[in-house]
């Protein structure tokens, strides 16, 4: 079974999540702000992250994976259907925060599954709130990361000009159909369950 904890960063309190199994292996989930502190949580709990991987592009998830990526030398993915969010986070980020903020230049690969120990972690395309949304599904430990796309209040917002009703529809859809689904763990606000 897989291990994780929670961590609310950044000024629009987004949840980054490390997942971890047994051996200490471990991803990093959506760090939107506060690289080094996230990195001085993940050596206090002795872990060895392998990856950092997004649930989409928007800034108040993604400003602190520099950090991450200088500590520690590791690969950042995300889906190639929202790189174009990364060009402008900057500009998106003065316009929410009100402030300047420094360039997060960084290379990602395209998000595909992957292996935390003997457990796998199935990526959910779950397009809407952007067009690369997507959601990690641990069947095994019954654990879905919604990111921005379904959260304990609502569902994501589909008010940008890249956005998409009809795709989150679909999205919140093959979300429902999903088994074994105990934990729901969303971008922003409580985990929840729809039991």
């Amino acid at each position: 079974m897989l291990n994780y904890r929670k961590l609310v960063v950044g000024e629009l309190g987004t949840n980054c999540y490390l997942l971890w199994s047994n051996d200490k292996k471990a991803v990093i989930i959506d760090p939107g702000d506060e690289g080094v502190e996230i990195a001085q949580i993940v050596a206090e709990l002795g872990l060895t992250p392998q990856l950092i991987v997004l649930t989409h592009g928007h800034f108040d998830h993604i400003l602190g994976v520099l950090d991450l990526q200088l500590i520690f030398k590791i690969p950042v993915m995300m889906s190639d259907k929202d790189i174009f969010l990364l060009d402008r986070a900057v500009k998106t980020a003065e316009y929410y925060l009100k402030k300047k903020i420094e360039t997060p230049k960084f290379k990602t690969k395209n998000i595909v599954d992957f292996k935390l120990s003997d457990e796998v972690i199935k990526i959910i395309s779950t397009p809407g709130h952007t067009p690369g949304g997507v959601c990690l599904y641990s069947q095994k430990s019954g654990l879905l990361f919604t990111g921005d796309t379904l959260f304990e209040t609502g569902i994501g917002d589909t008010s940008h000009q890249y956005s998409s009703k009809t795709d989150l529809t679909k999205s919140l859809e093959k979300i429902y159909k999903l088994k074994n689904v105990k934990t729901f763990l969303p971008g922003h606000g409580e985990e929840f369950s729809l039991t």
